[in-house]
């Protein structure tokens, strides 16, 4: 797991990502158009699946790992 000691770092690494793969994210927005459901009806789930596969270069896109950060403030 990678640690990050600030959220700068953190800030630094999301805008440091490999290239990605626009193949794949027409391949991974077909297979969206083809699934049972009505176009869109996922949300932006849609567009995360399509932007990981884009990230990771395959369709569909395969997580081995989840984890899930959660940020909170007040203004």
């Amino acid at each position: 797991m990678t640690r990050f000691p600030s959220f700068a770092a953190l800030r630094a690494a999301c805008l440091d990502l490999l290239p990605t793969d626009a193949a794949a994210a027409a391949s991974a927005a077909a297979r969206n158009a083809t699934l049972t459901k009505p176009p869109g009806s996922l949300g932006r789930l849609e567009d995360l699946a399509v932007w990981l596969a884009q990230w990771q270069g395959r369709n569909p896109p395969q997580l081995d790992r989840i984890e899930v950060l959660v940020f909170a403030g007040q203004l």
